[in-house]
């Protein structure tokens, strides 16, 4: 059974790549501040936000009656994308207000799996920084939100990653829980705990070789870049690996009349 909220992918994706909808159709918005304004009722939907406000966020350089222009034609755009994707009653707008609504938006959207316990393994390998590739120019209000949150969202997608990452070791799926492991690895190299549960991942697999190489390449990037080596505990989990590798005794030396013949041969 899929580990989708509601037994299905969530249908507003916000980490990594922005989309509304299912991949067979998807609604696109013409105003990038469009996603800026969606991630931004998502995280915050608690809280009813006023118009002025979102305006003066969003357009911090424009008259207010120029950003309530502005504002007024996003969310127009925004409405229409929702009510294709997901039906009616998502968001909520009046003369003075806006938000995301609590209820009709659960299960709807990415960023809540990262907390549900629920997040399925395909998501995890796909899903990435909060509205990534998305920046606003001279937007400072919203840049030092979009920096915390993104922040945020970042140390629970780790989270969610070994977790599931466990789970599958747990159940027998090593390729499985390589792959996350790798991930997890990928979006923070410098944590030296994933790197470990890595290395241990391929070495329960007989890939001591594999582990070895991870643990070579971070030790190279701490020293050329942070130029540290790897802690004590990574040290001494590679001795232990290393301890598993085959060894293979050397070729016994070849005679000199045998090397000649070989040399002979070559150059004919």
């Amino acid at each position: 059974m899929s580990a989708w909220i509601g037994n299905r992918p969530p249908l507003i994706r916000l980490l990594g790549e922005c989309r509304i909808g299912d991949d067979d159709r998807p609604q696109r918005l013409a105003y990038r501040k469009g996603w800026a304004l969606l991630a931004y009722l998502a995280v915050e939907r608690t809280r009813t936000h006023r118009r002025s406000q979102i305006a003066a966020m969003l357009w911090p350089e424009l008259e207010q009656q120029a950003a309530l222009t502005n504002l007024r034609q996003v969310l127009r755009d925004l409405n229409q994308a929702l009510h294709a994707a997901v039906g009616e009653g998502v968001l909520l707008v009046d003369r003075e207000t806006v938000r995301l609504c609590p209820q009709a938006s659960q299960g709807l959207l990415d960023i809540d799996l990262l907390e549900s316990g629920g997040a399925d393994a395909d998501w995890l390998l796909d899903a990435g920084e909060l509205l990534d590739g998305i920046v606003l120019d001279h937007c400072d209000d919203f840049g030092e939100w979009l920096l915390g949150v993104r922040s945020w969202t970042w140390r629970r997608l780790l989270g969610a990653l070994e977790r599931r990452r466990d789970d599958a070791a747990a159940g027998g799926d090593l390729g499985l829980a390589v792959r996350l492991a790798r991930r997890q690895v990928s979006l923070d190299r410098w944590d030296e705990a994933g790197q470990r549960g890595l290395m241990r991942l391929y070495q329960q697999m007989g890939k001591p070789g594999m582990a070895l190489e991870c643990y070579r390449m971070l030790e190279e990037h701490l020293r050329r870049e942070l130029d540290v080596e790897p802690q004590a505990a990574t040290r001494a989990l590679a001795a232990e690996i290393e301890q598993h590798v085959p060894r293979f005794p050397a070729p016994p030396p070849m005679r000199a009349a045998r090397m000649n013949q070989l040399w002979a041969g070559m150059a004919a």
